[in-house]
């Protein structure tokens, strides 16, 4: 059989252009005996179209069609795989390493690899490919970001031939692996061309192997029924090993981080601090302490500003950390700020990825609650945060400016600040423990100011 292009054709078409009839520009035919059969019972073809296509020697073909491209490095062998916990932790890692490589020998069903950034995903993934090309398995290496800007720049009806192409490659590669799902631009076309991909390769059951950033539960709905499908695809989860969560990842500096331990907090109190008010501070240590070491419930440090609410809070962050819990840092305002510029159509999925971060938090501390301007916006999504926590009854950390007694008051409009739901949850003395700090001011250290220098010039006699 002969391609219905002639051959002097062929050599002026680049391999964009170049149609083939025999296998439709799929460049592959998978022959199986029967349309169900599994994929270690189906046979792999090139097509006499590729020698034109890609211009190489048939050895070469597999490797020139996977686009692994400068990822040929990354194979089974250049994998760490022992104790070295620096990036992920170790056991989820080596379980998602022998998937793999059990990947490479079925050769079926779909591997969806999860894991925040850094774990060594795209490592396995890269290997996976490079493992199959060596054993001469025709597979297709694709970042999902890279697929979709090649699509939409080939989306213009004078060059449709080479969109259909490029869809073409992803839709019926033999095995296709998509690296890197979830980081891209999310547009109304974009998904509807990602979920074609995926729904053809699952309704015909093609082998596929998925890398992406997000948590499984963080996935859509339909993405979640396409990659979680039980008795067709296998999702392992690589957890950040004891380097990470980096304290940056909590989001909170390593400035505060490295000043504001349990070690460098002072009950004393700065100078001046009355017998009472040093044992406020005694008190919030001994229950930041406990919490730190056993977080559960919630646990709300008020007083006024300088006496060490933010110190307390962020000395739990640095111990959860070091004991390789998930601890999330935000400052009231700044959060509900992000929120804001994620909000909207044009980042639905950059708001609901930073809200699902907070909502879903090991451990969450919110700092300077109450600080926050008041709309019915922001009113809102701290409902929704406080409300999934106190009945997930997850471990959170407040700190605020204004005592519970204090902080069902009103503003100047006689309206309450916050809601009877907000502050309902707050004041569950079976889940909330309140410590008031009551001190003077640590950052003057109960100094008194200096006067500010005179800047009037003295006049001479």
């Amino acid at each position: 059989m002969r391609s219905t292009s002639s051959d002097s054709e062929l050599e002026e078409q680049t391999s964009a252009e170049i149609h083939c009839d025999i296998c439709d520009d799929k460049r592959w035919f998978v022959v199986a005996p029967d349309e169900n059969a599994p994929a270690l019972a189906r046979t792999v073809v090139p097509c006499q179209c590729q020698e034109r296509v890609w211009g190489v020697k048939s050895s070469d073909r597999i490797r020139q069609y996977s686009d692994l491209g400068p990822l040929e490095r990354l194979t089974f062998d250049t994998v760490e795989l022992g104790t070295r916990d620096t990036f992920s932790e170790p056991s989820s890692f080596r379980d998602a390493y022998h998937a793999a490589q059990r990947f490479v020998t079925d050769r079926q069903g779909w591997l969806v690899l999860c894991g925040p950034s850094g774990t060594g995903k795209t490592h396995l993934a890269a290997a996976v490919g490079n493992a199959l090309v060596e054993a001469d398995q025709p597979v297709r290496f694709l970042s999902v970001p890279d697929l979709l800007d090649h699509l939409r720049s080939a989306f213009d009806p004078a060059i449709g031939a080479q969109f259909d192409e490029i869809f073409l490659q992803a839709i019926e590669a033999p095995i296709l692996i998509l690296d890197d799902l979830g980081i891209q631009s999310s547009t109304a076309w974009a998904d509807e061309k990602l979920d074609q991909i995926l729904t053809h390769r699952y309704n015909r059951r093609l082998p596929t192997l998925v890398t992406t950033g997000l948590r499984f539960d963080e996935l859509g709905d339909r993405l979640r029924t396409r990659l979680g499908d039980p008795y067709f695809s296998t999702v392992m989860q690589i957890k950040a090993g004891s380097g990470q969560p980096d304290i940056r990842d909590s989001g909170l500096g390593s400035r505060l981080s490295d000043a504001m331990t349990f070690d460098s907090f002072t009950a004393k109190g700065a100078a001046g601090a009355t017998a009472a008010q040093k044992r406020s501070l005694t008190e919030a240590y001994a229950a930041a302490k406990v919490f730190a070491e056993h977080p559960s419930g919630w646990l709300y440090l008020a007083g006024p500003t300088g006496v060490g609410k933010t110190h307390l809070a962020a000395a739990i962050v640095g111990e959860n950390i070091a004991l390789g819990r998930e601890v999330l840092f935000r400052f009231v305002p700044d959060l509900l700020d992000d929120l804001r510029r994620s909000y909207g159509p044009a980042g639905g999925k950059s708001f609901d990825h930073t809200f699902s971060q907070v909502r879903n938090a090991e451990i969450l501390v919110l700092d300077d609650f109450g600080a926050e301007a008041s709309t019915a916006w922001a009113e809102e999504k701290l409902y929704q945060l406080i409300v999934h926590r106190h009945d997930s009854m997850m471990p959170t950390v407040f700190t605020s400016r204004s005592a519970l007694e204090t902080i069902s008051g009103s503003d100047n409009r006689g309206e309450s600040r916050y809601s009877e739901a907000i502050i309902s949850r707050l004041s569950d003395a079976n889940v909330v423990a309140e410590r008031y700090l009551s001190a003077p001011d640590f950052r003057h250290r109960g100094a008194v100011p200096r006067p500010r220098p005179s800047t009037r010039k003295s006049s001479r006699k």
